[in-house]
């Protein structure tokens, strides 16, 4: 009698060993697969805005955004006419923006476009209202949008800064302005700007553009105490060079005192100490921006974070 009870227990506990170890695999393998789809974290069910999106770091927020399963509201002027000109540099045409939409669209067919100015507070509310309609909430929002004029900082007159300021700092604010009752709705959310290395530093020769950035961290910050207690985290992605139209454009180039993209590359390379690369990729920025929205950041507010190669590492401030 006494073995027979041991030797049930023995096929007991062996059967139950095999049965945890086999579920054990089971949940590796598909916590296995979940980490190799998501390595940020998802953002199914999540309905994101992304301002300047017809090219550069903006479309390519809204590729990544798109492949982690969100919802997308692709928002450009699309018109070069609406800002000064600029030699050597445009913003994106309306043309760029569609082949944006297009390319968006196919990786994810919740997609919006909206053609929309950021200095517009009637656009942006706008913009928000057709979100809500659409997808029913906004859960991110990304103030991408950007322009720039060169200038030496004795040459600067009020057109030069007045247009970038009006599209880089009040564009920011008031992105961050219209999308925050929406965050709030849901209980929370994210909202990160897009500085750069040169609002972490002086840049000579890039005029309003560097003050202009500087400014992007300062109301991110404000914005992240303000609206801490919302559950929305605010946060700033500050680039080094990327390789997108307006850092490769021919006035770009000629602020440095270059004449072609090889010099350029060669200058700056060695304040890169990251990896050979001549310069970022937007992906890189995109997965940043993935990374502050998904549930790995839900923690982090309040930060400028740089994505430069390791260029930062040659400032302190």
């Amino acid at each position: 009698m006494t073995d027979q009870i041991d030797t049930t227990r023995r096929n007991l506990l062996t059967s139950g060993i095999a049965g945890a170890a086999a579920a054990g695999a089971s949940l590796a393998a598909a916590t296995g697969a979940l980490a190799q789809t998501t390595p940020f974290g998802t953002l199914e069910g999540k309905v994101a805005l992304i301002t300047g999106a017809a090219r550069g770091i903006g479309r390519s927020i809204a590729e990544e955004y798109a492949r982690h399963g969100a919802s997308i509201v692709m928002l450009d002027v699309a018109d070069p006419s609406v800002v000064p000109p600029v030699e050597g540099f445009r913003i994106a045409n309306s043309e760029e923006f569609d082949a944006a939409f297009e390319a968006v669209r196919a990786i994810n067919p919740n997609t919006l476009q909206i053609r929309g100015d950021v200095r517009s507070e009637g656009d942006l509310d706008g913009a928000m209202s057709q979100a809500i309609s659409r997808f029913g909430g906004l859960d991110i929002a990304v103030a991408n949008a950007g322009y720039v004029r060169w200038h030496g900082f004795a040459d600067g007159r009020e057109l030069d800064w007045k247009s970038v300021l009006d599209v880089n700092v009040w564009g920011v604010a008031n992105t961050f302005r219209a999308a925050t009752p929406a965050l709030r709705q849901r209980g929370g959310g994210r909202l990160i700007s897009i500085s750069s290395i040169g609002g972490r530093q002086g840049v000579p020769g890039n005029g309003a553009y560097t003050s202009s950035k500087w400014a992007v961290i300062g109301l991110t910050k404000q914005a992240a105490i303000e609206l801490g207690p919302d559950n929305i985290t605010v946060n700033a992605i500050a680039p080094g060079p990327v390789d997108t139209p307006m850092y490769r454009s021919e006035a770009q180039i000629a602020s440095m005192g270059l004449s072609t993209a090889a010099e350029q590359d060669a200058a700056l390379n060695p304040m890169l100490p990251v990896g050979d690369r001549p310069a970022l990729a937007p992906v890189d920025i995109a997965n940043t921006a993935v990374f502050l929205a998904g549930d790995a950041g839900a923690s982090i507010s309040g930060v400028s974070l740089d994505v430069a190669l390791g260029y930062n590492a040659f400032y302190t401030s």
